[in-house]
């Protein structure tokens, strides 16, 4: 091969062989006496590089890991409370009308107020249960779920979903909070008039962009709303770019690997 003198030097990443670094001339003179110092310094650089990188991907994956042990553990409680307290209370709402039907009519004022009481906290159970994790986002899909979310909406929501599909659970999920924490965000801050909601997924990738017409200026290091749905984008791979001028509306734009 032509080479006449050759230097090397371990890469060493926290306290492990990692590999090694080399260095080789075909010319005649030998190589600097320093050149074994130099590659050795400039390997220590590397096993730096190479141990953070290493550090943030653990980092990365551990986030994963939490985010998808807390949907997991939202979809258990929408479960309890869907299976267990709110067909109690569908039963306890039957019974009580029985009741009525067979009570002397003194009974019924109180007994229809009863019944209004228990159905009044039905009705909130649903909600919280629906904020906890909605049932039709796992039985359905995004598509539903994104339109249910819509219809709830404080502000008037324009929906262009072009997925055909169902998406990964972790995917699905992602999206759903994205879009419920935007809407909120708008509806509490924008004075928005509308809201519009484009959702793609070219090239195995998740596109979901959200804008509305409100008064813009959103600023993601002046709040926790904008910071956790970054750091919830980012656990599962995606990214967040955040545009809000000054002279009004704000448009998210979220992709996340497919």
């Amino acid at each position: 091969m032509g080479i006449r003198s050759v230097i090397g030097t371990p890469v060493v990443v926290e306290g492990r062989l990692w590999g090694s670094m080399g260095a080789a001339s075909t010319r005649e003179e030998p190589l600097p006496p320093d050149a074994e110092a130099r590659l050795a310094s400039f390997t220590e650089l590397v096993a730096t590089a190479i141990a953070n990188a290493d550090s943030r991907a653990e980092l990365m994956a551990s986030r994963a890991r939490i985010v998808a042990a807390a949907d997991e553990a939202r979809r258990r409680i929408e479960r309890d409370l869907h299976d267990g307290t709110q067909q109690q209370l569908v039963t306890l709402i039957l019974d009580l009308d029985q009741v009525q039907e067979e009570a002397p009519p003194e009974l019924g004022g109180s007994l229809s107020r009863i019944a209004e009481h228990v159905t009044d906290v039905l009705d909130q159970v649903r909600e919280i249960s629906r904020g906890i994790h909605p049932a039709i986002l796992s039985r359905g899909g995004l598509t539903p779920a994104l339109t249910a979310l819509a219809r709830r909406s404080a502000v008037p929501v324009e929906l262009d979903l072009r997925t055909g599909r169902r998406l990964p659970d972790h995917v699905e999920v992602t999206a759903y909070y994205a879009v419920s924490e935007a809407l909120a965000n708008t509806a509490k801050h924008a004075h928005a008039s509308a809201v519009h909601v484009e959702l793609d997924t070219p090239d195995a990738t998740l596109q979901l962009t959200i804008r509305d017409d409100g008064i813009g200026g959103a600023d993601p290091a002046m709040g926790s709303g904008l910071t956790g749905l970054r750091d919830r984008i980012e656990a599962v791979g995606g990214t967040l770019d955040v545009t809000s001028p000054a002279d009004g509306g704000t448009t998210l734009l979220i992709e996340i690997p497919v």
